[in-house]
């Protein structure tokens, strides 16, 4: 049985323990479909600040997950991915 990406990340959920945030990391990472990662993350919110400091972006994760998605537009999974890309890239330079 195929599931989609979206219905995969439900279905993982109906597991004890697992919620949403590790249910959409786990599907993004096994789909390549980074929509579904938790974009308002603190990995993201940090690596956002690291990448535009001259933008304001809100600290809290509701508030920035509203203002990620209004500056990233259609390419959310793109944005969302290369973001993090970014910060893996700037925690090994470290």
């Amino acid at each position: 049985m195929d599931l989609s990406p979206s219905v995969l990340a439900k279905e993982l959920q109906t597991v004890s323990g697992i919620g949403p945030w590790s249910a959409g990391a786990a599907v993004a990472d096994w789909s390549n479909d980074w929509a579904l990662y938790p974009y308002a993350d603190l990995a993201v919110r940090t690596w956002a600040r690291h990448a535009n400091p001259h933008h304001h972006w809100a600290n809290d994760e509701p508030t920035f997950g509203r203002q990620w998605r209004r500056v990233t537009g259609d390419n959310l999974a793109t944005y969302t991915l290369l973001t993090l890309a970014y910060g893996t890239q700037q925690a090994g330079a470290v």
